[in-house]
């Protein structure tokens, strides 16, 4: 992860999936909370669009759970649905049954802006925040693609903004520069 200002105390190491994993399993929260966790863990989402979503904004398919978040926060662009393959860790046992679970108007309709901070707490540990997750998505989007496939999931307008999450790299800068003469 790139430097990021934070009043809270960055966390600038990726978390590996397999620490995630452990995690998840060790925590004992409810499958409302771990569904929201993982729903962040795979989508990058501001903590505020995946609370707000309506139940109607997603939809469960043979091979993926489709996310429509519409319209992005803080000025953001409307992006496409995003698709989460079903064979991605906790998709099918937590969220997939979490989503099948909900009659309610709103996905997550025990959730606000604090219980968001909790719930990640719960699972990751008391140095990890909500927004971490979307930090962690995009920089790991950012390293292995670029801007465009950040822009095209996060909904983030201005390059200014992107800049936290794609930072740059001098060997990225300098493969770049070998492209042409």
């Amino acid at each position: 992860m790139y430097e990021h200002k934070y009043k809270h105390g960055k966390q600038k190491a990726i978390m590996p999936l397999d620490s995630f994993k452990t995690k998840l399993e060790d925590s004992r929260i409810s499958l409302e909370k771990k569904a929201f966790v993982v729903l962040l863990w795979h989508t990058g989402a501001r903590k505020s669009e995946a609370y707000e979503l309506a139940r109607e904004s997603v939809a469960v398919l043979e091979d993926y759970v489709v996310v429509d978040f519409g319209k992005r926060k803080k000025g953001g662009e409307d992006v496409p649905a995003l698709h989460i393959p079903r064979a991605y860790y906790a998709v099918e046992p937590i969220l997939v049954a979490y989503i099948k679970s909900k009659r309610t108007r709103l996905l997550f309709p025990h959730i606000k802006r604090d219980t968001a901070w909790r719930a990640v707490k719960q699972v990751l540990g008391e140095v990890y925040y909500p927004h971490y997750l979307r930090l962690r998505k995009l920089s790991e989007v950012g390293k292995h693609f670029g801007i465009t496939h950040v822009k095209a999931i996060s909904g983030i307008k201005s390059l200014k903004a992107l800049e936290a999450y794609i930072g740059y790299d001098e060997a990225i800068q300098k493969e770049a520069m070998e492209v042409s003469e």
